[in-house]
């Protein structure tokens, strides 16, 4: 019900958005993108094709009241066709006052201070409905919200607000992101002009409570540091994966870390670089007993795929933007992971052309590692695609 009900939606939401796109001032926001693999996965293969529609709407219904509904549908092409509608936000907004906000509803919230991985990020579990792309941002725009109540309330110097998030139907597809009844309390005071840490308390139901740790802070004028931790009590990945409850990856408490800086240059340019830590994961030596299990080793991967976490303990993140590059509308980006353990790696990179009403993409990936490893068991070493996004 619930699915039909978000496909009704989305096809309600297009409809709509193409009446009033010319419109001035008219509150809805709608992309189209098509993407085009221009090498296939396989030789003799059928090259993959995406169809995406976004869409958003924010009704201001008085100074106090507001109402946003975004949703996200999806088809691909190719062998494996499929159909994928993401219902991003659906919530209603009051202001009680200038200091004081409180949300119901459907909202994609998001939490953390790294650019490659999110410890503290709660909620993101689950809600990445579709991998379209490597960049970590743009899977976080693009994921499921929550069903939830917020409060909020900020003042001069710190900021405060409860979340809590119902348990609604069974984890049938592991897309639910109400499997489980959670409440997290977040707080943050500054200490310093540009220092403000932030801290977390998760509490899930079913498992112990988690602790989270936002830091951040200017080391000059062009460079950035931060670290976001989260620790608590909890299973390994690996046993959460294939559902076994005692011995070994046993509860225990376990340390998630992301650390690095970011610096910008003169002409825009900025360049982070990361150390990731997920102490649930699998280390050298389980990781390489693992590959030997072909069923567990698959399970495992999409175990962690829908948390969102990585499979192996540590890896390295590097991330660069250039805006306005070489020439003003042509914006360069590329991501870097390195795993520590199997020494796989991948590149992504993107040129992008911003034209009025049009972006259009050209992509690159390249990994490299055994047939095993993170960034190489899916068996593509390089790919191209070329992506046009049409905002209407």
């Amino acid at each position: 019900m619930m699915r039909r009900a978000c496909a009704l939606a989305s096809a309600m939401l297009a409809c709509c958005a193409a009446s009033h796109a010319g419109q001035a001032g008219a509150p809805w926001a709608t992309s189209l993108e098509l993407e085009a693999g221009l090498r296939a996965p396989q030789p003799g293969g059928r090259r993959p094709t995406r169809l995406s529609a976004d869409v958003s709407w924010e009704y201001q219904a008085s100074a106090d009241w507001r109402f946003k509904l975004a949703d996200r549908f999806e088809h691909f092409g190719g062998a494996q066709r499929r159909t994928v509608n993401t219902l991003k936000d659906a919530y209603l907004s009051w202001n009680a006052s200038a200091e004081s906000a409180i949300d119901i509803g459907r909202v994609n919230l998001r939490q953390g201070v790294a650019a490659g991985y999110n410890p503290s990020d709660y909620f993101r579990a689950r809600a990445v409905r579709s991998v379209v792309s490597v960049d970590p941002e743009t899977l976080r725009r693009s994921r499921s919200g929550a069903y939830l109540v917020q409060g909020q309330r900020v003042w001069d110097g710190g900021s405060v607000s409860a979340v809590l998030a119902p348990r609604i139907g069974a984890d049938d597809d592991g897309g639910n992101t109400n499997a489980r009844a959670r409440a997290l309390l977040v707080g943050s005071v500054r200490l310093a002009p540009d220092f403000q840490p932030q801290a977390l308390l998760l509490v899930e139901e079913g498992e112990a409570a988690q602790l989270g740790l936002n830091l951040s802070t200017l080391l000059g004028d062009a460079l950035t540091a931060h670290a976001e931790w989260s620790g608590g009590r909890q299973r390994d990945l690996l046993s959460r994966a294939l559902g076994r409850q005692d011995g070994r990856g046993g509860r225990a408490w376990r340390n998630r870390l992301a650390a690095g800086a970011t610096y910008t240059a003169g002409n825009r340019m900025s360049f982070t670089a990361e150390f990731h830590w997920c102490g649930a994961a699998l280390d050298k030596a389980q990781w390489a007993d693992l590959a030997r299990q072909s069923g567990q080793y698959w399970a495992y991967r999409d175990f962690v795929r829908r948390e969102q976490e990585p499979p192996t303990r540590k890896g390295l993140f590097g991330m660069l933007v250039w805006p306005d590059a070489l020439r003003p509308r042509l914006d360069l980006s590329a991501v870097a992971k390195h795993d520590l353990q199997d020494r796989s790696s991948l590149l992504w990179s993107e040129a992008r052309w911003r034209l009025d009403e049009v972006d259009l993409a050209l992509q690159w990936t390249h990994v490299r590692g055994g047939a095993w490893d993170q960034y190489a068991a899916h068996g593509e070493r390089n790919s191209w695609r070329l992506l046009a996004q049409w905002y209407l």
